[in-house]
C-alpha cells in the first residue's frame, strides 16, 4: 500500500511540476489511489518489504532524479495508513468514483493549489523558500498556535535550511531522551 500511494504523489507532484514522469494512472480503491499494473506487479509481496533493485534508477536524467528524490524524501517517513489516510482527504480522491481514473486535470486543479506546490514553481525545487505539507501531523504540532505563530512554520528560507534544522531538532530530541531515561 504505501509503494502505491508514494508512486501516486511523485505522480501527482511531477504532475504540477509540469514534468510528467510517471505515465500510469491510477485508480480509486477503499484504501486510496491504486495503480492496477504496479498492484499486479508487487502484490505477492503482500506485507513484506519489497527488495530495492539500485539500479532501477539508471538512466533517468540526474534532474528528474532529483526531483522524485525531493518527492519521496518528503513522504517516505509516513506510513502506508497515513498516506492512504492523506488521499482520503484530497479532492481527487474524494471526487471520484469507486473503480475509476482520477483525473490528471483534477489532480493538478486541486495539488497547484496546497503551498506545497509552491517548491514546483522554481526551475528547482531546492531554489527559494520550501513550503512543508501539512498533514495530520502538521495539524497535531499546530494545534495549540495562534494563526501568526503557526503560519511561521510552514516555510523556510530553502529546502537544505529546512532539512538542516529538522537534523537539529532530530539530535536535541535524542539527547533530551538520553538525559531523562540514563
Amino acid at each position: 500500500m504505501k509503494l502505491q500511494k508514494l508512486a501516486y504523489y511523485c505522480k501527482v507532484w511531477t504532475l504540477v511540476a509540469g514534468e510528467d514522469m510517471v505515465a500510469a494512472a491510477f485508480v480509486k480503491w477503499d484504501y486510496g489511489p491504486v495503480n492496477i499494473e504496479l498492484f499486479k506487479r508487487y502484490q505477492h509481496y503482500g506485507t513484506d518489504a519489497i527488495p530495492c533493485d539500485k539500479d532501477s534508477a539508471h538512466g533517468i536524467p540526474a534532474q528528474q532524479k532529483a526531483l522524485l528524490e525531493f518527492i519521496l524524501d518528503n513522504y517516505v517517513n509516513f506510513t502506508a495508513f497515513a498516506l492512504s489516510n492523506m488521499t482520503h482527504k484530497e479532492d481527487p480522491w474524494i471526487m471520484t468514483a469507486q473503480n475509476e481514473v482520477l483525473s490528471e486535470d483534477l489532480i493538478v486543479e486541486y495539488y497547484s493549489k496546497i503551498p506545497f506546490a509552491k517548491n514546483f514553481s522554481n526551475a528547482s525545487y531546492a531554489d527559494g523558500p520550501f513550503y512543508l505539507l501539512k498533514s495530520d501531523n502538521w495539524h497535531a504540532f499546530t494545534l495549540d498556535m495562534s494563526q501568526d505563530e503557526a503560519a511561521s512554520f510552514e516555510s523556510y528560507p530553502s529546502y537544505e535550511e529546512y532539512l538542516k534544522l529538522n537534523k537539529k531538532a532530530e539530535e536535541e530530541s535524542i539527547d533530551f531522551f538520553h538525559q531523562v531515561f540514563n
